[in-house]
């Protein structure tokens, strides 16, 4: 992202307001379905009309009575178990250091304003955000009792992940878990780009239900989401260029490698700039307030000539761009960068400080379609 297509998206300010929704869901043998796409694809003015054709040929299903819901999936080993419902996104937080819906990350204006357009062509909220949170006593009570009847719905979809639902539909009830979650502190996992879009339409429309965008919330002390490293590579940049910033800057300290594996160097608090031939590990002090990605972004990046970032999910996804075929004589480095913990981002965000674009890798997502909600 340039800089001056930066944008923050604030946080949403105490008390949280969750709100019940009436769900639309499509078929359990179209979840995980590469070409369900096709539901919310172009041209987006077109989705309602798809919508309405595609509850009638059974592909979809919508709920007749507002609920939250108690959305339960499995993927690769682990179980997560969310709250989903909709929550106001129009109150700005006075602190980021306090209850309320906190992002992370910073975001890009244009893809904001193109979402945000997007969903309002669509009339559909088409995933909910996903938001992480230690929630207190009350609230895993209540999911737990929610989760004690026979599920709405139990399948596995067509990319293997179980789903299972439960609706909270009694009035009481509904008042009693969202109550439980308005003094939360809800940490932005996934979906910066989507909050930031909701507060556009919120402040642009002036029709009922904008202000409330589509979100599920995972409690990390229950079934904590999985957090990876985001992988940099680093076009047009010169690997000799950065060592020499980190000397220059005395950014903590610089281990020659040598030829040794890069992935050899990563620990917590250490990131390995590579070449795929001689690495380098850059060890950030323990008395450092900023996170290794966030050294990377804010104080090395700057001292390099112009460049253009890649970004890889795992260390051999960003180590084989060293190798395969590039377009002239560009040069190419990688970094490996060092996974953070949910408690690190949340301290981050307390500082008032966010993280770079694409710090953070939170798993596993939920499968496209489980769960939308339509206008």
């Amino acid at each position: 992202m340039e800089p001056d297509d930066v944008t923050i998206a604030p946080a949403v300010g105490p008390p949280v307001e969750l709100h019940p929704f009436a769900a639309t869901r499509l078929s359990p043998g179209r979840v995980g379905d590469p070409a369900s796409a096709r539901l919310l694809a172009r041209p987006h003015r077109a989705v309602p009309e798809r919508i309405q054709r595609w509850r009638r040929l059974g592909n979809l299903v919508q709920d007749e009575r507002p609920a939250l819901y108690v959305h339960e999936y499995s993927s690769q080993g682990l179980a997560v178990r969310a709250v989903v419902g909709l929550a106001s996104v129009h109150r700005a937080a006075a602190t980021l250091a306090g209850p309320g819906i906190v992002p992370h990350e910073d975001v890009d204006r244009h893809q904001a304003e193109e979402l945000a357009a997007r969903m309002h062509a669509m009339r559909v909220n088409p995933a909910p955000i996903l938001l992480a949170h230690r929630a207190g006593v009350p609230t895993r009570d209540l999911v737990d009792a929610a989760t004690l009847s026979r599920p709405l719905t139990d399948y596995v979809d067509r990319a293997g992940q179980r789903h299972r639902f439960w609706a909270v539909t009694e009035e009481s009830a509904i008042a009693e878990l969202a109550a439980s979650f308005r003094d939360a502190r809800l940490l932005v996992a996934d979906g910066h780009h989507r909050l930031a879009a909701y507060q556009l339409l919120d402040a642009e429309e002036s029709e009922p239900g904008w202000d409330r965008g589509l979100v599920m919330a995972v409690d990390q002390s229950d079934t904590p989401l999985f957090l990876g490293a985001i992988h940099r590579v680093l076009h047009g940049v010169d690997a000799s260029d950065l060592v020499g910033a980190v000397r220059r800057l005395g950014i903590g300290e610089l281990r020659d490698l040598g030829d040794a594996s890069p992935v050899v160097g990563l620990d917590q608090r250490t990131l390995v700039i590579t070449t795929g031939e001689r690495s380098w590990a850059v060890t950030v002090p323990e008395s450092s307030p900023f996170a290794p990605v966030e050294v990377l972004h804010r104080e090395l990046l700057p001292h390099v000539p112009e460049h253009r970032v890649e970004f890889h999910h795992t260390a051999e996804a960003a180590l084989a761009r060293l190798t395969s075929p590039a377009r002239g004589v560009e040069e190419r480095t990688v970094v490996l960068v060092p996974a953070l913990t949910y408690d690190a981002v949340d301290a981050v965000v307390a500082a008032g400080r966010r993280l770079p674009e694409k710090a953070t890798s939170f798993q596993p997502k939920s499968s496209i379609g489980a769960i939308m909600r339509s206008f």
